[in-house]
């Protein structure tokens, strides 16, 4: 058991606030919202690459800096206020020069600010207090109103985090507690933790960039269960490692993380994942800011700090950028990871003779791969990715037919759908708001069109709009191109899907006489679903879920008789049936609108 310093005291409390808001600052300000305000203001990849490789730079530097420096309060203190400078001027800067200079302050402020924080913690609290820090430190985190605010408001939190524990950080005193050894080799426990956080980083890398794998685990819906995961699991950990089973902690942290990787990439285990996977994260985020000063068998709070160095230069900076960089565009947590992190794990408690634990490790995992790998209806790598789609829509070159901005107070807005803020145009990176309008704009297409229609349309352009310049896109669905490509366009616009029920709710119809071009536009523009009599019996028709609507013969759901039966027909012609592969043909006159529902009232008839 690890004695000393465990009761409630105000130095205790104090320290675990110092802890949650190194933890915070780290999450919510170097992790998430300083990488997207580079992103707002046009800071290229090759750039925010840069950025981020001065900041850990910068952090290694400074984390064997403050290991050389005796650790002390008033140190701790400065480091921190310099990281709420860093979180509080992050929002103004608009130039590459500053972002630079925030980087190098940030890396630099963590890098002694977590060095000097894990080497002091015994001789301020109980291990207990450093779990309880650390729980609160990622359940802020989580909190839905800062999860989802703008990077602008994280940023500040992130300075209001860093400022609190500048604050609470304890006043210097009795210094002096030794830490307990537990015989671990040093460097077997930094190989341990790098394998952790290399495999943590490929996973959330790749959770966080494939919209239906964060959707399932981390998504907005599910952030406060997230918070209380964090926090009740970290807590765990401290309870643990104050009965002295670190070896416990990071073999259990492994197995709840690699049960976490592989339930992630089955469509219906994912929602284990997200219960598990932030329980994981912190089982080995308390035993990480735990060891240098209690396990790590350091003599004194200065050979505390050094081993500090070591396991955050090589765990945290060089496992974290490890593993995001292998990650790569990878869709899914490879078998390959797991494994490779779980022999170093093993290894290590086989060596401390704790057998037992790599063998209840290896087989938690084993079961879990059989269990995730029971469901392959379809391969991972077959999985929409809408993240992706949106690299295939630049490299495509749709950007220079299709415009993706819908100009307020004008008519666009009536044809395409809701007006596009102009802030959330210019957010992207890079921006797409189109070069030309050769062809439709695709801002709200996800509101007016449907996954089987999209893709039917990249298939074969001019079956279901004739007088289409559009290439065949055929090349892409050889690969998972074209399903990333469809599942980006899908997404864009849900959100304005009420608004555009109330558009068609609204219309009416000009005044402006039928034209004469009835059966000659329900064959151009119809005949392909509908079949060339109508009978709902087209080339296409087999290709959708649910066919289209035969016209001679009904049910007619949408369009049945009764009050105000010819205005229907045109408003389904005109907008479509939002929910249903029924398009809209928004682009044509009123005239001819109005001749297409005279056509299919005459094929009623007959």
């Amino acid at each position: 058991m690890v004695e000393g310093r465990g009761g409630m005291t105000p130095r205790a409390i104090r320290a675990s606030l110092t802890v949650a808001a190194v933890y915070a600052f780290f999450l919510i300000f170097a992790q998430f919202s300083f990488v997207e305000l580079m992103r707002r203001h046009g800071v290229s990849h090759a750039g925010e690459t840069t950025f981020l490789g001065m900041m850990a730079a910068a952090g290694i530097a400074c984390g064997f800096f403050a290991a050389r420096v005796a650790p002390d309060s008033c140190f701790l203190r400065a480091a921190l206020a310099i990281a709420a400078v860093c979180g509080g001027v992050a929002p103004f800067c608009a130039h590459s020069i500053a972002f630079g200079a925030v980087a190098l302050l940030t890396g630099a402020a963590l890098g002694a600010a977590t060095v000097w924080t894990a080497a002091l913690l015994p001789s301020w609290c109980g291990v207990f207090w450093a779990g309880l820090g650390t729980g609160v430190g990622y359940a802020v985190c989580n909190i839905p109103v800062i999860f989802t605010s703008p990077p602008e408001t994280q940023a500040m939190a992130g300075a209001v985090f860093a400022a609190i524990g500048a604050v609470a950080v304890p006043n210097p005193g009795e210094e002096t507690q030794d830490a307990t050894r537990t015989g671990i080799p040093v460097w077997a426990m930094i190989a341990v933790f790098t394998a952790l956080v290399w495999l943590d980083s490929a996973a959330f890398f790749i959770i966080q960039h494939s919209a239906n794998l964060k959707s399932g685990t981390w998504g907005d819906l599910h952030l406060w269960r997230n918070a209380a995961v964090h926090l009740v699991f970290a807590v765990l950990a401290g309870w643990m490692l104050s009965r002295g089973w670190l070896a416990a902690v990071a073999g259990s942290a492994w197995g709840v993380l690699a049960v976490a990787a592989f339930a992630v990439n089955g469509a219906e285990t994912r929602h284990l994942a997200g219960w598990i996977y932030p329980a994981a994260v912190s089982l080995y985020s308390t035993a990480l800011i735990a060891w240098p000063g209690w396990f790590s068998g350091a003599r004194d709070i200065r050979s505390a700090a050094w081993r500090a160095a070591w396991v955050f230069a090589i765990a945290g900076w060089f496992g974290s950028a490890n593993g995001i960089g292998m990650a790569g565009s990878l869709r899914h947590v490879p078998a390959a990871f797991v494994l490779i992190s779980g022999i170093v794990v093993a290894a290590v408690l086989w060596i401390r003779r704790g057998g037992w634990q790599a063998v209840v490790s290896v087989v938690a995992v084993a079961a879990a791969a059989w269990a995730t790998q029971r469901e392959k209806p379809r391969s991972l790598v077959d999985v929409p990715d809408a993240f992706h789609g949106r690299e295939v829509y630049l490299s495509e070159g749709c950007i220079h037919c299709h415009s993706r901005y819908v100009r307020p107070g004008s008519p666009d807005e009536a044809i395409w759908g809701a007006a596009t803020p102009l802030d959330e145009v210019t957010s992207e990176t890079p921006v797409l708001i189109g070069n030309r309008r050769q062809g439709p704009d695709l801002a709200n297409v996800g509101a007016r069109r449907s996954e089987a229609w999209l893709r039917e349309h990249f298939l074969h352009p001019r079956l279901l709009a004739p007088d289409s310049v559009m290439p065949s896109y055929a090349h892409l669905f050889r690969d998972n191109r074209g399903e990333d490509l469809v599942a980006y366009l899908r997404q864009s616009g849900l959100e304005t899907l009420p608004q555009r029920m109330r558009t068609i709710a609204s219309w009416s119809p000009s005044e402006t006489p039928s034209s004469d071009r009835g059966p000659e536009l329900f064959l151009r523009h119809c005949a392909a679903c509908h079949g060339a009599t109508g009978g709902g019996d087209g080339p296409l028709a087999a290709k959708f879920i649910r066919p289209p609507a035969n016209l001679i013969e009904g049910p007619f759901i949408w369009t049945a008789d009764g009050p105000d039966h010819l205005p229907r027909i045109m408003r389904v012609i005109k907008f479509g049936i939002p929910g249903t592969d029924m398009p809209g043909h928004e682009v044509l006159r009123d005239a001819d609108i109005r001749a297409l529902a005279d056509e299919v009232l005459e094929l009623r008839a007959n």
